[in-house]
């Protein structure tokens, strides 16, 4: 009886952890109308229906009618906050009737509830299961023995009582060759030598067997742990999990443990922190480099300003007087107006008013700078064509250009003011 109970138990255990660890789930999304708006691919597989059969329709339309008010009512709870778990029976486009179980919430858009989204897994290999493990005894058996996760179990005694295919193909040893073997036969494969290891641990802790593992927990009954270890000349990283089997009295009746090769993840893992840790010290380089740009452009800034100030120092030092002098001396009418040009072409270029208006309006020409400025001074249309040697009608065309590009050639604003202001 107690022999009947253990492989009960360990096939209920094993194929419980195999269809909620390993099989593949239906991503899907409904509005609040029940109308399917996203489905996985992973529905063709499940269902055989194409994403694009299933787009758009109720999917009230798939489950069956005997679980339909149920699932109306958890549908509106989930939508309400409630996050329960639910499963229920979905129709496949052959007819076939399978279980499912789905987890979901509600599903926001800028503050509005647009509908639900969630995962449905296909529990339909456990419920035959239960109803299997209720039937026939072989049949346990046979569901540990395709567990895609090598397992194993041993009775209270340490006798190896199940060693599934994928344990099988893990270790090259055969189940006819480890079944009911005890004295710790089942450590030989992975560390060469009888000794405890994590299914043994479930019955009693032992310290020095503990440091052996890189990483080990206990979450409640259950042991996780994980080792380096060398299988076929090759170092491998196994993750293990054990935990005890009951029998119907509640006392320990022997223990299960399934075991994963995660050496590949686990060398992805050490790749990705060596490019994170890469990706850091050239986020590094790069922010250093930042701060010696930013202090030369401050420097260059620097001596921008201080080249503009030595100029307009040595401009108004320098060049002014002496012109000044120039003007005082006896002159011909036209020597007098060259002088003028060039003493306003000086003030033009230290006139903080000529490069606000040069950087506002980049496409002021320079004769048009140059009479602006003059219109700003307050000279008239006469005193500028002499100053720049040019003609009134010239002189007039460049003050409506000036005004055109202002943008008020259709306004009655002064120019002369509105010039001012903007010094």
């Amino acid at each position: 009886m107690t022999d009947t109970i253990t492989d009960r138990m360990l096939a209920e255990e094993a194929k419980y952890r195999n269809l909620i660890e390993n099989i593949n789930d239906v991503i899907f999304s409904v509005d609040t109308r029940r109308c399917i708006t996203y489905i996985s691919p992973a529905v063709e597989r499940f269902l055989r229906y194409k994403v694009n059969e299933i787009m758009g329709l109720p999917f009230t339309r798939f489950v069956h009618p005997d679980d339909l008010p149920a699932l109306l009512s958890r549908f509106e709870k989930t939508l309400s906050g409630d996050l329960q778990p639910y499963e229920f029976r979905v129709f496949a486009k052959d007819g076939a009737i399978f279980h499912v179980r789905t987890s979901s919430r509600p599903l926001w858009d800028d503050g509005r509830l647009v509908g639900l989204t969630g995962v449905m897994t296909d529990i339909s290999e456990f419920k035959r299961a239960e109803e299997a493990l209720r039937e026939s005894e072989q049949r346990q058996s046979d569901i540990i023995d395709f567990l895609p996760d090598a397992t194993f179990a041993i009775d209270r005694d340490g006798k190896v009582i199940a060693w599934n295919r994928a344990i099988e193909e893990m270790t090259g040893v055969k189940t006819k060759d480890m079944t009911g073997k005890g004295d710790y036969e089942h450590a030989l494969p992975f560390y060469g030598i009888r000794r405890p290891i994590l299914i043994d641990m479930v019955f009693s802790s032992d310290e020095e067997i503990e440091k052996k593992y890189s990483f080990i927990k206990k979450e409640k009954d259950i042991l996780l742990a994980e080792a380096d270890v060398i299988m076929n000349g090759e170092n491998r990283v196994l993750w293990g999990k054990a935990r005890c089997l009951y029998d119907s009295k509640g006392n320990i009746a022997g223990a299960i443990q399934s075991i994963r090769d995660i050496t590949d993840r686990r060398r992805a893992e050490e790749g990705l922190k060596k490019r994170e840790r890469e990706l850091e010290m050239k986020s590094r380089n790069l922010e250093e480099l930042n701060t010696a740009l930013r202090v030369l452009l401050k420097r260059r800034e620097e001596d921008k300003s201080e080249l503009e100030g030595r100029v307009l120092t040595n401009i108004k030092q320098l060049v002014l007087p002496y012109i000044e002098k120039i003007k005082k001396g006896r002159l011909e009418e036209r020597d007098m107006a060259c002088v003028a040009i060039l003493e306003s072409n000086l003030k033009d270029i230290i006139s903080p008013f000529s490069h606000r208006l040069s950087s506002r309006y980049l496409n002021f020409t320079p004769k048009e700078l140059q009479v602006a400025n003059l219109i700003r001074e307050g000279r008239t249309t006469k005193e500028i064509a002499e100053l720049l040697n040019a003609s009134p009608g010239t002189i007039d065309f460049h003050r409506n250009n000036i005004r055109r590009k202002l943008d008020l050639k259709k306004k009655k604003a002064n120019l002369r003011s509105y010039l001012s202001a903007m010094s």
